[in-house]
């Protein structure tokens, strides 16, 4: 995957990439320094890792590679002379000798092709593949991916756009498969795909680039060259729905595809975490996207693993264009639901009790919730951006009814819950007392005879994610929250 290192996420809480959080930018809104910003982006995703230094916040962290090359992708006709160079060398493939990562001459016997791959590599020794059977687990994770993710009896995803005769060499690879490149990455990069230079509109045909030996990773070598390829081969299949949609999509989409392809890997619980310990910070954000994969989970659940795939069908039906929450807003009411909003004030609140919930796979190994919420008898005053929450550890005392009563900002989509738990944390029984505000405004939900559970929990949640004309209509949303007992 094009993902930092869970410590590197937990250390710089931000990625870098060009393209607004609250929607992707079509390539004729994209000025020069935007362009110029993107090609700074790209360039520091693919060279080697620095260590950040303390206090340094967001300093020297890697980007995620994928989408900072699809943002340099949509960002080139913006470039011009020797920028537009360096960015057309950045976005070549790993077989350019003209481009800056050129793995070396083709190995004689090189590519190996299937029905749907070629997997390009080097004799090169720096860049060749660790050993012939590592070759040969990555042409069986490709198929396995394809498998998956494009089986009618599966994920059932379209077939990745088709390249043409690009990456056909000796006879092989003339029939559009996707190419796949083998050679050494810097550190902390598992992997990455990159749309073709020379493209235009929002589908477009990709090619995909792995590590030639996945070591020093937090899973061992073979299960993260197989999860990388299934997530990368998603994102493969992404640019072929919208390639102007939000990251946040991408990422958490290509992590779901992870536990889809193979579910006894599991590294996406390397990312939970940052979940788990920021329910504050939006959805929509930049700051736990591989971890986002537990929204589509949750969904899976709901409505089955064809809501995710639908959502990337609305991509370019969404309004505005290319607009990550309405394509899911469209998928969900598709599927059965009622509305995004909705559906992530329920996710919210499950995630409460995540650990006793039968709609997260693995949910036992998912660390807790973090409630940083102080609430109490006195009003006080929060702020949610957009599609976050804040939970509350309530202490019950006697038998009396907990109560707790918020008003939030008039317009603003919310949701308020007490959350009740009798048994333990992994298996537990959960009671859910939960109201729904469409419009904003006063509420109070209330939970009976506390004392009988071993944790009650409150929540507050903006499950807002209109746009408005300066980003999120209602980042910043003004609550006054009380509980009594």
């Amino acid at each position: 995957m094009s993902r930092l290192s869970r410590l590197t996420i937990l250390l710089a809480l931000a990625l870098t990439a060009f393209v607004p959080a609250a929607a992707s930018a079509a390539p004729a809104e994209i000025t020069q320094a935007e362009a110029r910003d993107a090609l700074e982006a790209a360039t520091a995703a693919l060279a080697p890792a620095q260590p950040l230094a303390a206090g340094s916040g967001a300093s020297g962290a890697p980007a995620d590679a994928t989408l900072a090359l699809r943002d340099l992708a949509i960002a080139v006709p913006a470039l011009s002379g020797a920028e537009r160079r360096r960015a057309n060398d950045l976005l070549a493939r790993p077989d350019d000798k003209n481009d800056r990562g050129y793995f070396g001459p083709e190995a004689p016997d090189s590519p190996v092709c299937s029905e749907h791959f070629c997997v390009h590599f080097t004799n090169k020794a720096k860049n060749a593949p660790d050993s012939p059977e590592f070759l040969n687990e990555v042409v069986l994770a490709t198929e396995q991916s394809y498998a998956i993710e494009n089986g009618d009896d599966a994920l059932d995803w379209r077939d990745a756009k088709s390249d043409g005769t690009r990456g056909a060499r000796n006879g092989k690879g003339g029939n559009g498969q996707v190419d796949v490149y083998i050679t050494n990455l810097p550190p902390d990069l598992y992997g990455y795909a990159a749309p073709d230079r020379g493209q235009k509109g929002a589908q477009r045909f990709a090619y995909l680039v792995l590590d030639n030996d996945y070591t020093n990773f937090p899973t061992g070598p073979l299960e993260s060259m197989r999860v990388t390829v299934a997530h990368e081969y998603n994102h493969i299949l992404q640019f072929g729905y919208d390639t102007f949609l939000d990251l946040w999509m991408f990422e958490s989409s290509a992590t779901w595809a992870e536990e889809q392809v193979y579910p006894e890997i599991n590294d996406y619980l390397n990312y939970v975490p940052i979940v788990a310990r920021y329910p504050q910070l939006p959805l929509t954000g930049r700051d736990k996207i591989y971890g986002e994969a537990v929204w589509n989970h949750w969904l899976t659940f709901r409505f089955g693993t064809a809501v995710v795939r639908g959502a990337w069908e609305a991509g370019t039906a969404s309004k505005p264009d290319d607009f990550a929450a309405d394509a899911y807003n469209r998928s969900i009411v598709r599927y059965g639901g009622e509305s995004f909003s909705r559906e992530f004030a329920n996710f919210a609140i499950e995630t409460a009790e995540w650990k006793s919930s039968d709609a997260f796979p693995d949910a036992a190994l998912y660390p807790d919730m973090k409630r940083k919420l102080k609430v109490g008898p006195k009003s006080s005053l929060i702020f949610l951006d957009n599609t976050s929450y804040a939970l509350a550890d309530v202490a019950p005392s006697g038998a009396a009814p907990v109560k707790l009563t918020v008003k939030a900002d008039s317009g603003t989509e919310s949701a308020i819950a007490l959350v009740g738990r009798t048994g333990g944390i992994e298996d537990g029984t959960v009671t859910v007392a939960s109201k729904y505000l469409e419009k904003g405004g006063r509420s109070t939900v209330v939970l009976n005879d506390p004392a009988s559970f071993e944790r009650v929990t409150a929540l507050v949640i903006n499950s807002d994610a209109r746009l408005g004309a300066r980003g999120y209509l209602k980042d910043g949303s003004k609550y006054k929250v009380k509980l009594t007992k």
